[in-house]
């Protein structure tokens, strides 16, 4: 058994946990099109506690923004800026293939 996998084994830091930076881009990801909460939990494998602190944290940045705030259900859509971190993400990520 080899200590080190191959880099698809890998998260982009390169020793298999995933790190703030690819649940961020996950998120981002799956926003695009505007998701539930309960879709970004699912989709990036994460606890209610952990999307409501995240999610907290993407929009203060104004990565992702709430549509229908005054609505019972939030939809939460991935924004210009978090397009432009999904961009740099994608970037950075090639450097590591």
């Amino acid at each position: 058994m080899a200590l080190i996998g191959s880099m698809s084994d890998r998260g982009l830091t390169g020793w298999g946990n995933r790190g703030w930076v690819e649940i961020v881009e996950m998120i981002l990801e799956t926003c695009q099109k505007g998701a539930l909460k309960t879709h970004i939990m699912y989709k990036a494998n994460l606890n209610s506690k952990q999307v409501s602190q995240y999610v907290n944290f993407l929009e203060s940045k104004r990565l992702i923004e709430r549509q229908h705030p005054g609505g019972v259900r939030s939809v939460w859509k991935t924004t210009d800026r978090g397009r432009h971190y999904m961009d740099a993400y994608a970037q950075l990520a090639m450097l590591f293939k």
